[in-house]
């Protein structure tokens, strides 16, 4: 039997509060990842073997000596599902696992990481990212036989940081394997209607991605925006609009109609986006993993690309899709619908998923569709689990989510957040974390810290004054003898 560790916010069993999801982040910000981790899940999930997540805490914090030996001493492979990781905001959490991995005496395997840059793909505004860059893949490459990266551009990118073309393996992501070969995806409607079911997905910092949210929702009143990231949670659950986003079109604040009109929702949990996606006549957007959700619950999909991450991808996997880097001209979701075409995915995910599990078995590791595996304790396991509901807008008619907000809220926000009865348990707690941090847990530093600070004084005051004492007695006794040489007449 072996024990894998595996890098994921969670396994994909465990239900997690959308409220604690977004206090403690366990879903690393955006929904999204849960798509390429669970599906990596499920690929090694198999009989004996048993696989535990990291909750990505390495990555969060620095791990030391200590929590690199406790991971050799207890796993046999440390697995690294990744996605748009070499980019410069991500670039100190690189370091982190870097940092890890170069005292790790097991295997780590990298499966599906991917370079970030406009759609030019270019690399210079990748300049800032090389070194850290560099630094992870060769204390990668020095664990495993290769890197698995999402497209061409990443594997040009690293090629171009000085690494061997045969060391890095393109698989595309994860996530559109979750079903294995046979996944087939067809249309269901000739043509779109103004009254279809719609799922939209964007990511709010396309230049006119405002115009085009607001003036979709305007015509098709059973259009559903699914957002993924935690602004978007953080929106729904507490009304708190996104920070950086001014366009009062983009649907990132409580008064634009999508909100008020309860036409938004955001799944903690892939089980449940899938299957309401499964019921949606067609989706399209920016977000790569929103669209893939959509082909994993057999609706067609249109990838509108506005960078290197989605188009690498979308053209590796022959997703439908189109270069869309702003939103400039009206777009018209008939005309998006009657170009959606999956017929090359199709055809192309037999030979994709033969590279992706080839780089599994190159890196050793086993997986459900060896012959003989025993991936049955996934499937069991999965079945027997229950998940949360989509969460909505406060805007819920029958005031639902408002009554759920304030049942956390009753139940959760006790004095130190850290420890509310509903909290996430990370399965393997390194480096330890003690949660989101509360005003109890800042009192309690501060005391410490103050604690502290007297004690140092202490100390100071102590050593201070035994010097004064033995200056003093040293200058006494020095004094003492003096008076009595002269008083014997010595000296």
């Amino acid at each position: 039997m072996a024990r894998i560790l595996i890098r994921a916010g969670k396994d994909p069993f465990t239900a997690v509060a959308p409220e604690t999801t977004l206090t403690q982040d366990v879903f690393n910000s955006n929904s999204g990842n849960y798509l390429f981790q669970h599906s990596v899940w499920k690929a090694l999930d198999v009989a004996p073997h048993e696989l535990i997540a990291n909750s990505t805490l390495s990555e969060r914090r620095a791990a030391g000596s200590q929590d690199a030996r406790r991971i050799s001493d207890e796993f046999d492979h440390f697995v690294i599902p990744m996605a748009n990781s070499f980019r410069a905001d991500f670039a100190d959490k690189l370091e982190n696992l870097t940092t890890l991995i170069e005292q790790l005496t097991i295997p780590a395997t990298v499966i599906g990481i991917g370079a970030q840059a406009p759609a030019d793909r270019s690399f210079g505004p990748l300049a800032d990212v090389e070194d850290a860059t560099r630094r992870f893949v060769a204390a990668v490459l020095d664990r495993s036989a290769s890197i698995g990266v999402r497209g061409e551009f990443t594997r040009d990118f690293l090629v171009h940081l000085g690494f061997p073309a045969d060391s890095i393996d393109v698989i595309g992501c994860p996530s559109l394997f979750l079903q294995g070969p046979d996944l087939q995806v067809h249309k269901r409607l000739d043509s779109i209607t103004a009254d279809a079911a719609l799922a939209l997905n964007l990511t709010p910092e396309v230049p006119g991605i405002g115009t085009f949210a607001t003036d979709q929702a305007a015509r098709h009143p059973n259009l559903t925006y699914i957002g993924q990231d935690a602004h978007d949670l953080r929106l729904l659950l507490w009304g708190t609009a996104h920070p950086h986003v001014d366009d009062p079109l983009v649907p990132t604040h409580l008064r634009h109609r999508l909100y008020q009109e309860n036409r938004m929702r955001l799944f903690v949990d892939t089980w449940t986006w899938y299957d309401f996606l499964a019921r949606q006549d067609f989706a399209y957007g920016t977000r790569f993993h929103g669209n893939v959700a959509a082909l994993l619950a057999g609706t067609p999909a249109m990838m509108l690309a506005h960078d290197s991450r989605t188009l690498e991808l979308a053209e590796y996997h022959q997703m439908p899709h189109r270069v869309q880097p702003r939103f400039d001209e009206p777009v018209s979701v008939e005309e998006l619908y009657a170009a959606t075409d999956p017929t090359a995915f199709n055809e192309a995910l037999p030979d994709r998923f033969g590279r992706y599990t080839a780089f599994l078995e190159r890196n050793g590791l086993e997986h459900r569709w060896q012959p003989g595996s025993d991936g049955s304790q996934f499937d069991t396991r999965l079945e027997q689990a229950s998940f949360p509901p989509a969460v909505q807008t406060l805007a819920a008619p029958d005031l639902s989510e408002v009554a759920a907000r304030l049942d956390w809220l009753r139940h959760a926000m006790v004095i130190d957040m850290s420890r509310h009865p509903r909290r996430y348990d990370y399965p393997f707690n390194t480096p330890t974390y003690q949660g989101a941090g509360s005003r109890h847990a800042r009192l309690a530093d501060q005391r410490d810290e103050k604690q502290r600070t007297q004690q140092r004084r202490i100390d100071e005051l102590s050593a201070r004054l035994e010097r004064i004492e033995r200056t003093t007695v040293r200058g006494f006794s020095a004094r003492v003898l003096r008076r009595l040489r002269r008083l014997f007449g010595r000296g």
